[in-house]
Parts: C-alpha cells; structure tokens; sequence
C-alpha cells in the first residue's frame, strides 16, 4: 500500500482479484521484494540516526567515567583539583561582579563581590583589603585568603580524614550533576528533530548544544565543589561529646521537674479528698439530716458521703 505505484494498483484492480486470495504474477512478487528492501533501508537508516545520537552521549560518558575512576585512586591529587577549581570559582566570581583588567575601578562592584562570597563561602571580609586595588590584586587577595580559611578549618583534620571527605563531597556533587545533564539530553534529543524544518540538520545541532550543556554541567561541577567545601562545616569530637553531655543534663533536669511536679499535685489531691476541715463537726449516720427533710441522715445527705457548704442546704 505504502510503496506499490499506482500502476499496480489498477491492474490489481483490473485483475478482480479477491481479498486474501493468492497471487501468481512476477510482477507483484517483484513489486513486495521492491517495498521489502525500501523498508529495511528506512529501518536501517533509523537505527544508524540513533546511533549517531547515542555516540555523542558515550563520548561525554567516557569523559565522565574517566574521571571519576581516576578520582577514587589513592594517588590522586585531589589537592590540587580543588586549588585549580578555587581560581577557576574566583575568575567567575569577578567576571559576575564587573571586576575585569582593564576597567576603571570605578565599575567594580565591590559590594556584591563580598555579599556572594560571606553567602556562598562564609567568608566575610574586610572591605579596606580589597578597596583601592586593580583586578588582578582583588584576585590575588582572594585567592590567599581563601586559601588560608579552608587550611585553618581543614588542618584540624587528619590527612586521610580531609582526603575522604573532600573525595566523597566531589563524588556526590559529580553524581548528582551528571543525572541532571543526562536528563537534560533526553529532552534535547526529544525536540531536535524539528530543527529540520528550518533546513538544519538535527545531528549537527544535537552535538553543538550537547556540547554547550555538558561544559556548563563541567563548570557548575568546579564551582559547586569549591562553594560546598568552603562552607562545610566540621564538628569535632570533643564539641560532639560536650554537646551530648549538655542535653543529658538538661533532659534529667527537665525530668527531675516533672516528677517534683508530679509528686506536688499527688500530695495537694489526697489531702483535699482525704481529711475533713476544720471547724466542721462530723453528723452521726442515725441523727436527723441537718437539711431539714425529717429522714435520718444516712437515708438523705448521707447516702453518697456527707455534703458539706453549700450541698449541705441545697
């Protein structure tokens, strides 16, 4: 139906041939075998278009994959990853902020510079050390002082213990990046077959913003990594055991109260139910009720315990 001319159609038609019937004629068999390879070819060419698709995302996988095997190995310099993706942070940071070699320092803002990096880092600095500078001395004291902060905050730590945990914030930040740039593809690849109405074709434009994505998913790996770290913030052993032991004593304290409470209202309860006040003479079962009725006082006022006040009189 697809691929037969109309040629065929009107000598089936001709021939009156019956749905389901078999057909004896070279012609048709020659016509099926025709629209079989037609077929195949489409099918081949399909599958040939996703894997042109698919080769672009297994070269950022290898990329990726190399990676972070080589970030798990012992002898990697996780150090120095970390100083190179801090200068790589900062550049950005004073692009973003205007500061750039060559503009008056007139243009800079400083302000915002110090209000992304107490935010970002919980670095708060002074603004005397980076007024009255060029952008190459606001990098330069940035770099130092940052450097200086995550030493004083990570030299407390053992080097196997700073090594761990700078791998595992890395690794967290990597895995949950590149789920969301592989999310990313999917839906780049979904659409990007109407770029061919615009007479471009999707293959060449699928790889130009895959590309795109994945060096910002890079960048956003760098920054991300240098932001966490500067901002983490460890609690040692002996800060751990102090703040255990103050809650203990603030729990016993609070329970210590409530029993006192407790026994308090226990008390005050038995003495109200349990003795008779005083001044109050006590009525005799088989003298008449005080409440004028004429019976006796265990067959009135007395049959649920005596009534005193103002019951007595009701």
């Amino acid at each position: 139906r697809i691929f037969a001319s109309d040629r065929i159609t009107a000598i089936m038609t001709r021939m009156g041939v019956d749905h389901g019937e078999y057909i004896e004629s070279g012609m048709v068999t020659r016509a099926v075998e025709k629209a079989q390879k037609k077929v195949e070819s489409l099918h081949f060419e399909s599958r040939k278009h996703v894997l042109e698709y698919d080769d672009v995302a297994n070269a950022q996988r290898k990329q990726i994959y190399s990676f972070r095997r080589n970030l798990l190995r012992e002898d990697f310099s996780i150090a120095d990853k970390i100083e190179e993706n801090r200068e790589i942070y900062l550049d950005l940071l004073l692009e973003e902020c205007g500061i750039l070699e060559g503009l008056p320092s007139e243009e800079y803002n400083l302000e915002k510079l110090l209000e992304k990096l107490k935010e970002e880092t919980r670095l708060e600095l002074d603004p005397s050390q980076v007024a009255d500078r060029d952008a190459l001395q606001i990098r330069e004291v940035l770099i130092e002082t940052l450097k200086s902060s995550y030493e004083e905050k990570m030299g407390a730590l053992q080097p196997e213990q700073r090594g761990e945990i700078e791998r595992i914030v890395y690794l967290q930040l990597l895995d949950e990046l590149w789920r969301e740039h592989l999310y990313q593809m999917d839906i780049l690849k979904t659409g990007i077959g109407l770029r061919g109405y615009n007479q471009r074709d999707p293959l060449v434009e699928y790889k130009k913003e895959s590309f795109m994505l994945f060096k910002e998913m890079t960048v956003r790996l760098k920054t991300s990594t240098v932001r966490t770290l500067h901002s983490l913030r460890l609690r040692m052993e002996a800060e751990q055991e102090a703040a255990v032991s103050r809650f203990k004593e603030n729990l016993q304290q609070s329970q210590s109260d409530m029993q006192m409470v407790h026994a308090a209202s226990s008390t005050s309860g038995a003495s109200s139910v349990g003795t008779t006040p005083a001044g109050e003479k006590k009525i005799p079962r088989n003298d008449p009720c005080p409440c004028g009725s004429g019976k006796k006082y265990k067959q009135c006022c007395g049959k649920s315990g005596p009534k005193r006040g103002a019951f007595a009189k009701a």
